[in-house]
């Protein structure tokens, strides 16, 4: 009787696998390729960063409208930092952390 159920079983799965469920379908038109990317950005005062390799460490510099304001070192084998130029005078500040506090100091005149 177990056999006779599972042979039951294989026909009636073998005849709803061959039972086409197709569904009518309409051919699309040619669709266009999609427009070039241009990674040129319109915005002038985005940072230029440069990257230089010395002695085995990485030192980035960062710039604005030509003025270095930011530099990360990454030395070998060792965990990187920051320094960032200091706008009261002509240092440099060192920071261990990936997002130092730093207070927006913009200049408004230069002579």
């Amino acid at each position: 009787m177990k056999n006779l159920f599972w042979l039951i079983c294989l026909i009636y799965g073998a005849g709803i696998a061959s039972i086409s469920f197709a569904e009518e379908t309409e051919v699309l038109d040619d669709i266009p390729p999609p427009p070039a990317i241009n990674y040129d950005s319109g915005y002038e005062d985005e940072p230029e960063i440069t990257i230089k390799k010395k002695n085995g460490e990485f030192i980035e510099e960062y710039r604005v409208n030509g003025q270095l304001y930011m530099m990360k070192v990454t030395p070998n084998n060792m965990p990187s930092y920051y320094l960032y130029k200091d706008t009261s005078g002509a240092d440099w500040v060192r920071y261990e952390t990936v997002d130092p506090a730093i207070v927006p100091q913009w200049v408004i005149l230069t002579f």
